[in-house]
């Protein structure tokens, strides 16, 4: 029986791939507009504005008429069954590059409204699917492979803002899954998904709060790739809940200097599988992160010179391990010999003490230096950022950069260092991500897929040291874009047992084609190698050894407007891993699963 429905499944993926190659010529000529691009290949995100209804100049193509759902986990790569009136088919513009000047405030996110400056403040959008899955490998393990269907309801609510006071958007849903036959009923489970992110100003010109919140599904351990996460069996998934806030100050001084302080709270949770995969074997904790901020940067006045002093003190409350203060004061220097060649550095003093990763403790000089080349506009549209130095004690190199190598097709690039725990690191990509036109959660700089899981360590309580290098390229060519998103990450656990590094490697390549305006295919495929991934080898007696993960994933689907906002969405998915790990009766050796889903979502 296991047989027949793998070769089913499979087969049911052949003809998805057919149906999104072979669209006739004709349907290709109809759709004369620009694709967006899909952010798991490095999408730029356009420039907000903030500020009063109006104020944002319209984004050209078709407005939504909804926001998309948020991603299903791990990366904030689009969701494949996102209806077409969800997404915007005009490929987005360029950011302006980092900067020491203080921008003013503005929000962090496009609102609805920015593509249709006719449309009422605020936009409130019940919605609802339901879907049926069909896999031959429900429990992901590699023997015996089970099949199983799966009934999910998902009520949910698309909100968008964009008044004098606040810019926002959210998109989550509550999802019900109930598992066929009954002998699978112990994984049924209740789980939400939540993207939100939003600025709002308290006293105009003086004081302003910034918002951002995630409830995502992740799991504990290590391996995984770009699949949905939220599809893993209840027994590997862990529901991760991040919230932050974020109040600051600004005043300027006559075009001389610019000032802010910023109070920064972060909260993270979780629920579910929570056991950790790493020594000594714990379980997640809850933290809590209290940082504040004081910026002084020179103003308008200086052009050739910048200069912007930083002093920070943080707070960070989570496990023994985990838990740790810090102190750090330092300048950014900025000299622009002409427009498009500047020298950078930094020079400054951190103190960071973890009391329960010894390892991690430091105090000392830290420091950068570099330049940048390049800017962006439109007689040179690229820039790239590089800086050689030591910050929290860890010498490596940080930068970014973008490249438009053609009028079509986009390069992205980022490089950062340092030393933190897994709440720290996402409370921080919260912070600074966005909302992308396809409905991926990418960096508000770069546009690279924002990371709520690390393929080669899962999530744990550990400390570590880590580089984390990104590059995407990206090219719309309507009706079709295409893009590819590479990683590199290197993490090495500073809490004891000291173990050695974990490396891990990805890349995704996606394709979306807009076939008509009711009809839009979606297919990628993604690779990961983890090497040194720390697993537990036995649950009676839990021991750790190091293991490599090869892991493939690849999805074929289709999304077609059956009605007035009513859409109906094919999705066949196949994933495959070379090494399964041993925890709580989780997985044994190779393990493949096929799945394909049937989906009915409807807006109100």
């Amino acid at each position: 029986m296991a047989v027949e429905w793998h070769s089913n499944l499979a087969l049911c993926g052949c003809l998805l791939a057919g149906l999104l190659v072979g669209t006739p010529a004709a349907a290709q000529g109809q759709e004369g507009g620009p694709q967006n691009q899909s952010s798991s290949g490095g999408e730029a995100v356009p420039p907000t504005t903030g500020g009063p209804v109006g104020v944002t100049p319209p984004i050209p193509g078709p407005a939504p008429e909804t926001l998309p759902p948020p991603p299903g986990g791990g990366f904030g790569t689009p969701n494949p069954t996102a209806p077409p009136y969800s997404v915007n088919n005009e490929a987005p513009t360029l950011l302006s590059p980092p900067t020491l000047r203080l921008l003013p405030p503005q929000a962090g996110v496009v609102p609805l409204q920015a593509y249709d400056p006719t449309a009422p403040a605020i936009i409130i959008r019940p919605f609802a699917s339901a879907s049926e899955i069909f896999t031959d490998n429900v429990h992901y393990t590699h023997s015996p492979r089970d099949f199983a269907a799966i009934t999910t309801l998902s009520p949910g609510v698309s909100f968008s803002a964009d008044t004098p006071r606040l810019q926002a958007v959210a998109a989550g849903s509550a999802n019900g899954l109930v598992y066929l036959p009954s002998s699978n009923s112990n994984l049924n489970q209740v789980y939400g998904n939540l993207y939100a992110n939003g600025h709002a100003t308290i006293y105009s010109d003086l004081l302003f709060v910034d918002f951002q919140n995630v409830i995502t599904q992740s799991t504990t351990l290590p391996g995984f790739g770009f699949q949905n996460l939220s599809t893993l069996p209840r027994n590997q998934q862990t529901q991760q809940y991040v919230n932050n806030v974020s109040p600051y100050i600004v005043k300027s001084f006559d075009g001389w200097v610019d000032t802010q302080l910023r109070y920064f709270f972060s909260a993270s949770n979780y629920g579910g599988a929570t056991a950790v995969a790493t020594v000594p074997s714990t379980t997640l904790t809850s933290s809590t992160l209290n940082e504040g901020t004081f910026i002084a940067a020179t103003g308008e006045n200086f052009q050739q010179f910048l200069a912007r002093f930083t002093a920070d003190t943080s707070s960070y409350t989570a496990a023994p391990t985990a838990q740790n203060t810090q102190v750090s004061a330092f300048n950014d220097f900025e000299y622009r010999f002409t427009p498009g060649i500047a020298g950078l550095a930094r020079l400054g003093y951190q103190n960071q003490h973890y009391p329960g990763s010894p390892a991690a403790n430091f105090a000392g000089a830290t420091w950068l230096a570099g330049g940048q080349l390049g800017t962006l506009g439109p007689d040179q549209p690229a820039y790239v950022i590089l800086e050689y130095g030591r910050q929290q004690g860890v010498y490596g190199i940080t930068g970014a950069a973008q490249v438009n190598l053609t009028p079509t097709l986009l390069l992205t690039a980022s490089a950062v260092q340092g030393v933190a725990a897994q709440g720290q690191l996402f409370a921080s990509n919260l912070a600074t991500s966005t909302l992308s036109p396809s409905g991926g959660v990418v960096n508000q700089t770069t546009g690279l897929p924002t990371a709520f899981y690390l393929p080669g360590v899962g999530l744990s309580n550990n400390v570590y040291r880590q580089h984390v290098y990104q590059a995407g390229l990206s090219e719309v060519i309507p009706p079709n874009a295409y893009s590819l998103f590479l990683f590199y990450n290197q993490q090495h656990s500073l809490t004891p047992a000291i173990t050695a590094s974990t490396n891990s490697l990805g890349v995704n390549l996606t394709y979306t084609r807009s076939m008509r305006p009711d009809l839009s295919g979606y297919a990628s495929v993604g690779y990961v190698n983890s090497v040194n991934a720390p697993t537990v080898t036995t649950v009676v007696t839990p021991t750790v050894s190091t293991t490599s993960f090869d892991t493939v994933t690849a999805q074929l689907g289709i999304n077609y407007v059956l009605g007035r906002s009513l859409t109906g969405s094919i999705l066949y998915t196949f994933s495959y891993q070379n090494n399964g790990a041993v925890l709580a009766g989780g997985r044994n050796g190779d393990v493949a699963v096929n799945q394909i889903q049937f989906l009915l979502s409807k807006t109100f």
